[in-house]
């Protein structure tokens, strides 16, 4: 890396880290939700699949993370099977890093929105971990130690969520939308997160392919985590593809560069 560009990247880093501090200043000292395994009584009930204690009126809800934290590129639609590369390479976690994440506790239609999400994302999060993959996820009660943060996006339509790939940012964002918390879909946002968290390990969409840049990896699963059925769930095959994906030695996979980062 030239000096130019190392000057840039730090450029980028501290404007991330003045972000993340007036963040910090306009949130408040109860910035995010505190971890606890167990969640709180009114919380418990909501997670019941049959709960409809979360719906949201038909009216568009701001929220001051839409605009203070910076969002990497959303894929545009829902995938086949697994599909790997963003940006001319292949972006991944360096292999036996945890990525950890924290909830914002501000910005939801009411604060157990955001505790409910917030659970949501730590249940699918689990189920990741659990198909020990070569990379594991964490929940985290300080900002400054997560890689990534929760947070409500509001009304957008008929999106449910917004992720993100690998990066070397200091912060990244997982958006969560107001039609995640429709009555009908409430239920299965774990399985939204799932597939979201997917998009964080690397994992992208079949229209990838036809906006360049990436390339079919392991198999074609029309069930798979990151296809178009719904809900989404984890599959053996996504297990094996994603294990297969980060035990990959190589440096390149049919002409694109992979690259490992470090999550900060």
């Amino acid at each position: 890396m030239s000096q130019s560009e190392q000057r840039l990247t730090m450029n980028m880093r501290g404007a991330r880290d003045r972000q993340i501090q007036l963040l910090k200043k306009k949130a408040g000292a109860d910035l995010t939700i505190p971890v606890n395994p167990e969640p709180p009584e009114n919380i418990r009930k909501m997670l019941d699949a049959g709960s409809s204690a979360l719906g949201v009126p038909q009216s568009k809800y701001t929220c001051f993370t839409q605009e203070e934290i910076p969002v990497p590129p959303a894929v545009k639609s829902d995938p086949l099977g697994i599909w790997l590369g963003w940006g001319g390479s292949i972006p991944r976690w360096q292999r036996g890093e945890e990525v950890r994440f924290a909830a914002l506790r501000r910005g939801y239609p009411t604060s157990n929105h955001a505790t409910f999400a917030a659970y949501k994302l730590n249940e699918a999060a689990k189920m990741w971990n659990d198909a020990k993959v070569g990379v594991t996820f964490k929940w985290v009660d300080e900002l400054e130690k997560a890689a990534f943060v929760l947070a409500y996006g509001g009304d957008q339509g008929g999106v449910l969520a917004k992720a993100f790939f690998p990066n070397s940012n200091d912060l990244n964002t997982l958006f969560v939308y107001q039609k995640a918390f429709d009555t009908a879909i409430s239920p299965y946002q774990t399985n939204i997160f799932l597939h979201e968290l997917g998009h964080v390990l690397g994992l992208r969409h079949e229209f990838a392919a036809q906006e360049g840049g990436a390339v079919a990896f392991g198999s074609a699963n029309p069930r798979s985590v990151m296809s178009y059925t719904f809900p989404p769930n984890i599959r053996d095959s996504d297990k094996k593809d994603t294990q297969d994906f980060y035990n990959y030695e190589e440096e390149t996979l049919r002409g694109l560069q992979i690259v490992d980062f470090i999550p900060n």
